[in-house]
This record gives C-alpha cells, structure tokens and sequence, in this order.
C-alpha cells in the first residue's frame, strides 16, 4: 500500500468520526465522540503539516503551500477554541461546525488534487520513505498525545453553561 492510499484510509476514518457526531438526548454529540474526533485531526494536522506540506512546496509550489498552511492553521485554531468556549454553548457549537466544514473541504482537496498530483511526482523510493516517515511520526504523535491526554481528561466538558459569561 502507497502513503496516499494509506492516507486516505486514515482520512476516512476522520470523516467517519465527524459523522458519528450525532447529538445524544441533550442535542449535543457525546463528549467521548468529540475527543476521538479531536484527537483523529490533530494527528491528521499534524502529520500533514510534517510530511506532506514539503512535498506540496516541492510539487505544486510557496503559492499552494501556503494555501494547505492557511486551511491547517485555522483547523488549529478552532481546535483550540472549542476547548476554551464551554462545551455546547453556542460558539462552541459554531466552532464545531466550521471545523466539520473546513476539514473536510481539506480532505477532499487532498483527495482531487494533492495526492494524484504528488503520487506522479514521487518515485517508488520516495513513496516508501513517506510511508515509513508517516508511520513512525504516527507513532510518535499518537504517543505523546496519550500521554498528554490525562490532563484533558481532568477538564470537565460535561457542563454546558451559557457562553455569555464570556463577554
């Protein structure tokens, strides 16, 4: 298996979790169901900002890169925001649906366009290194991520309270 048809696996698997964000009793998705989903693109972010972005400069050009940067830096950013909004309220649900929105115009962008053009530009030396790269920084990424995770287990995303407090 080549690193892009790897990648679209793991990418299928991040737009399957965004579709099992279905809301529970409460309307809103289960906590649990956010976190892996949380957890799933910050290890796709991540990965393609290590592995892929090199490629993009190298392939298609600073002008496309920088587009693939713009669209993981928001991705980040609204990570970020839904962990510092209350769970629920309504920004955190906005936040919530504009990254659902932004990355999966991402995946399908890497999808159509990205990978055939990089899988034609790189030779079969090269796609195995990418995919030994790709697996050890996955494993690396996926362990520091465990052990990070104890401290955002402490935070408790159970309470909805209304996000006027914040203004």
């Amino acid at each position: 298996m080549g690193p892009f048809e790897m990648l679209s696996g793991k990418q299928r698997e991040l737009l399957a979790c965004f579709e099992a964000l279905a809301p529970g009793e409460d309307g809103l998705p289960p906590p649990e169901r956010v976190e892996a989903l949380l957890e799933s693109l910050r290890l796709h972010v991540r990965l393609t900002e290590r592995h892929l972005q090199p490629l993009v400069v190298r392939v298609e050009g600073h002008e496309r890169a920088l587009q693939e940067a713009v669209v993981l830096l928001a991705m980040h950013e609204l990570m970020a925001e839904l962990e510092w909004f209350p769970w629920g309220c309504l920004e955190w649900q906005a936040r919530l649906m504009a990254l659902e929105d932004a990355a999966v115009a991402h995946i399908r962008s890497l999808e159509l366009q990205l990978f055939p053009r990089l899988a034609a530009a790189l030779d079969e030396g090269e796609q195995l290194d990418l995919v030994r790269g790709l697996a050890a920084t996955r494993e690396a990424l996926w362990m520091e991520m465990r052990r990070a995770r104890p401290l955002f287990q402490a935070l408790d995303h159970a309470d909805s309270c209304s996000c006027s407090s914040l203004n």
